[in-house]
């Protein structure tokens, strides 16, 4: 089928970000006479990129390569009128938001009515006012300009903060690295879920010089792009720390002094960063503020809390931490967690980490540890979805 056009020299088939005038506008009447008068009316109005159609079932066969930003559309033709002509285009994605002025001469409500629940997007009746259809093609290209532009916008946000996420995603431990803790004995499971695009939430794991295992979890105020970038200036500074000799109270206070100079006023972490020792059977270390580590040790029917107090880091320099230890031995299981797994609403309460606790103890009786950490999860999204960045990290002691 070829392209009748007016203007051909005029055609622009990019569908960019045109100039009302340069827009391509699309008549389809089957009246040769009427059709005549709309394209001169339209050339007057400075319109010059026209093309035509003279019935339903030629127009669709026309749009998908002439790309019209408007179609003025006569409803009271041959073959297909204009009222399928809309439902038609309404229903195919490309052209869900195509300006359709339909222009006719029946006038009841009920017609205009039923042109609207078709599809169309406004209606002129005849004899036609030149003056009000071309006021009213001009508002409609130029809503359809800014639509482009919002659409062109949400695109590009959307592909940046894609770029982003995945950036942010390779910040973690890659595979490799998390399977060489089973040469400590030791087997580790992860879950990583940020709340929207972005999220503040941050772990890490190194196998220290001496052989032991260091482990960080970080969660950083906020959520999106700014927390994000939080998480970035982080993994630089530990990338560029030494890590021999390695004390957690130690890292942890010098971390809090390097983020003190970066971070915004109202900006902090809490951080959690300790040291599985698999030769004394121990997990040390420090916190600023994180969730309490929980640990299952065999033998014992509940999970027992390590203590996490501490002033998250950013707020003040020269804050101190205190040492703390909690037995890890062959057999048993750490969860190290990010405060949105303790501050799910369950009912009309928070669940809390005691209730964390109980939801983690039923799923470790059930399942085999390889299982653990994703019955945890499926059991947490039972209860609600998530307000914050979900970081779960699990460790297991070989016995």
């Amino acid at each position: 089928m070829t392209v009748r056009i007016e203007s051909p020299s005029r055609l622009d088939l990019s569908n960019g970000d045109r100039a009302p005038e340069a827009a391509a506008i699309l008549v389809v009447e089957d009246n040769e006479i009427n059709r005549q008068v709309l394209i001169a009316l339209l050339r007057r109005g400075g319109f010059s990129n026209i093309g035509f159609a003279v019935d339903g079932t030629e127009a669709l066969a026309l749009i998908p390569e002439f790309q019209p930003d408007l179609v003025l559309l006569d409803l009271m033709m041959p073959r297909l009128d204009g009222f399928d002509v809309c439902r038609r285009l309404r229903a195919d994605p490309r052209f869900h938001d195509l300006p359709i002025l339909v222009q006719s001469s029946m006038k009841r409500s009920e017609d205009r009515s039923r042109a609207f629940d078709a599809g169309a997007t406004d209606y002129v009746t005849k004899p036609i006012n030149a003056l009000e259809l071309l006021a009213r093609i001009r508002i409609h290209l130029q809503n359809r300009a800014l639509v482009r532009r919002l659409q062109d916008y949400r695109q590009h946000h959307e592909t940046d903060l894609a770029l982003a996420r995945n950036m942010q995603l390779r910040l973690l431990p890659p595979a490799a690295r998390q399977d060489e803790v089973r040469r400590l004995g030791l087997r580790l499971t992860s879950h990583f879920a940020p709340s929207s695009e972005l999220g503040g939430d941050f772990w890490d794991l190194r196998i220290l010089p001496d052989g032991r295992l260091a482990v960080w979890l970080v969660d950083f105020s906020g959520h999106g792009v700014g927390a994000a970038v939080n998480t970035f200036r982080l993994h630089t500074i530990l990338r560029r720390m030494a890590m021999a000799p390695f004390d957690p109270v130690g890292h942890l206070a010098a971390l809090n002094e390097k983020l003190c100079g970066l971070l915004q006023f109202g900006q902090f972490a809490t951080v959690l960063v300790g040291v599985v020792d698999c030769e004394s059977g121990q997990f040390s270390y420090a916190s600023a503020g994180a969730p309490p580590p929980l640990v299952w040790v065999p033998g014992d029917d509940t999970p027992r809390f390590g203590n996490s107090a501490g002033l998250p880091i950013g707020i003040r320099s020269g804050a101190t931490y205190q040492a703390r230890q909690i037995p890890l031995p062959p057999g048993g299981r750490l969860l190290l967690y990010s405060d949105a797994a303790s501050e799910l609403w369950c009912g009309s309460a928070m669940l809390g980490e005691d209730g964390l606790a109980r939801i983690a103890t039923e799923a470790g009786a059930q399942v085999p540890d390889d299982r653990f950490l994703s019955v945890l999860v499926d059991r947490l999204a039972e209860l609600g979805p998530m307000s914050d960045d979900l970081t779960l990290l699990v460790l297991s002691r070989d016995t």
